[in-house]
């Protein structure tokens, strides 16, 4: 009778593992930022003036599947922020357009903006948003931009990134100084002389921070800390 409960039991036992092992792992359901929860939408746009096309627009943009306020007030917000994006280079490009004889003698390219925003962390009350735009009004290469977004998820309010973290100001800046410090060291011909220098004046709420999984992620744009053909520099504060 042993013998037969103990085979019972170690039956019983695989039968387990084998079910937990067979559960699917998916990174989205974990971060909660998936089809689920969000939905895309593209605005591709081509503007012209006198029948010369003078920009051309292609912006991704997330819109919230929860009805909460603060959802809907996050969605119109980055509705709005695209509208004016666009209307602000709009009459830049006609401005162009209007100068310099283009209107008379042809317009030699128009300007371009693409835009993507993603939702990139979805816990602790909090939304976050990376958004990844770029820019082309004429010169040798256009600009790309990272920025974060962070929203709370009961006020739809954005969150000053030293409401981010566990960390005070102090040492969440610290932190910051470190890594930077740490990436100057690995590539010194990269960066400005003054590159460390320049962190260290920056304030916490002016940088440009999202969060991911388990980090917060801070972004540097080209020419703040080194050339563009140097490229930006981003690092990571584990959460």
């Amino acid at each position: 009778m042993k013998k037969i409960l103990s085979i019972i039991l170690s039956i019983s036992i695989l039968f387990s593992v084998t079910a937990i092992l067979s559960v699917p792992a998916t990174a989205s359901a974990a971060s909660k930022t998936g089809k689920k929860y969000v939905t895309y939408k593209t605005l591709n746009k081509n503007i012209k003036k006198n029948g010369t096309l003078i920009l051309k627009v292609k912006e991704k943009y997330p819109q919230l599947k929860s009805k909460s306020k603060a959802a809907k007030k996050i969605n119109k917000f980055f509705v709005n922020q695209i509208k004016k994006n666009i209307r602000n280079l709009k009459k830049i490009a006609k401005s162009e357009y209007e100068d310099n004889g283009m209107k008379k003698f042809g317009y030699s390219y128009n300007f371009e903006c693409k835009g993507d925003i993603k939702l990139t962390y979805n816990k602790n009350n909090k939304y976050s948003f990376k958004s990844k735009y770029y820019e082309y009004t004429g010169g040798a290469h256009g600009s790309t931009i990272l920025t974060g977004y962070n929203f709370s998820k009961q006020t739809g309010k954005k969150i000053p990134n030293s409401k981010l973290t566990k960390y005070s100001n102090k040492t969440l800046k610290k932190k910051i100084v470190n890594k930077v410090k740490a990436e100057i060291n690995r590539n010194p011909n990269k960066y400005y002389d003054n590159a460390l220098q320049t962190v260290k004046s920056l304030s916490i709420n002016k940088l440009n921070c999202w969060l991911k999984t388990k980090y917060l992620y801070v972004y540097f744009d080209s020419y703040l800390l080194a050339g563009y053909a140097d490229g930006p520099t981003q690092i990571k504060i584990k959460l």
